[in-house]
């Protein structure tokens, strides 16, 4: 299983990759769950990371306007990240966001192929009227390399306090059967990673608890960072998707199970 720390600039993702991550996903934890950072942010990262560590970037917990997410999208794609990750908060059925993940996958592809697509859905989709997670994997299927469970709202509620561990291991499951990675994150703790390991999550992402104090607010901890990574010592898990070769090419949806 790998460890994706999300940092805010430069400074913060030069700290994530001596304390030991996997990946660095950049994001504005002032703008929401996957809050967008300023493109000239997003560059230099991408520029400063190790070309063995894949960069991801979010554009956002988009409204469900297909045109403007994907304008956003391909932004992102020119920055030199590896990834682009979305946010479904205003999509609310498996049509709306598939509509919305082609016009978004199109476009991030259009600068040279290379990037790839992580949809997110929410855990706490029932308070803000989003899409069930559980219907994420089959919608995004044809348009993406892999999808995230995340939480909308930062109220101090982590993961596993959103949603049963036979959900989490389901959607894992439906990810897995199409031939996605599958990403876990919301307020998660050290104590959190074993779960995510015995349900055969590929990804768990932090901000939260690799941040001095555990405040989502503060900077990046090295000792954190480390220790975080160090709780990763189980057999690893391998991802059906490699992070580091270019985007595979649209896929059909799997045939239902």
């Amino acid at each position: 299983m790998k460890l994706m720390i999300s940092v805010r600039n430069e400074v913060e993702a030069a700290i994530a990759v001596a304390g030991g991550a996997d990946i660095i996903d950049v994001k504005n934890p002032a703008e929401g769950s996957l809050g967008a950072q300023q493109p000239d942010v997003i560059k230099a990262i991408a520029r400063s990371v190790p070309a063995a560590i894949p960069v991801s970037a979010s554009i956002g917990d988009v409204p469900n306007l297909p045109g403007t997410v994907a304008l956003a999208g391909l932004g992102a794609a020119m920055c030199g990240v590896r990834f682009v990750k979305v946010g479904l908060l205003g999509a609310r059925t498996p049509e709306e966001a598939a509509s919305l993940l082609e016009a978004l996958s199109r476009a991030v592809r259009a600068p040279g192929g290379a990037v790839g697509l992580v949809a997110c859905a929410y855990a706490d989709a029932t308070l803000v009227g989003s899409l069930d997670p559980l219907l994420l994997p089959e919608a995004a299927a044809p348009f993406v390399e892999g999808c995230l469970i995340d939480t909308a709202v930062k109220d101090g509620r982590s993961l596993f306090e959103c949603l049963p561990d036979a959900a989490i291991a389901l959607f894992i499951q439906r990810c897995h059967n199409r031939g996605l990675f599958s990403a876990l994150a919301g307020s998660l703790r050290l104590e959190d990673f074993t779960r995510a390991m015995a349900h055969g999550a590929d990804i768990v992402g932090v901000r939260t608890a690799a941040c001095a104090g555990g405040q989502r607010t503060g900077p990046i901890s090295r000792e954190r960072v480390t220790l975080l990574k160090g709780g990763l010592t189980a057999t690893p898990h391998t991802s059906p998707v490699s992070f580091h070769t270019p985007a595979t090419p649209l896929r059909e949806p799997a045939a239902p199970r």
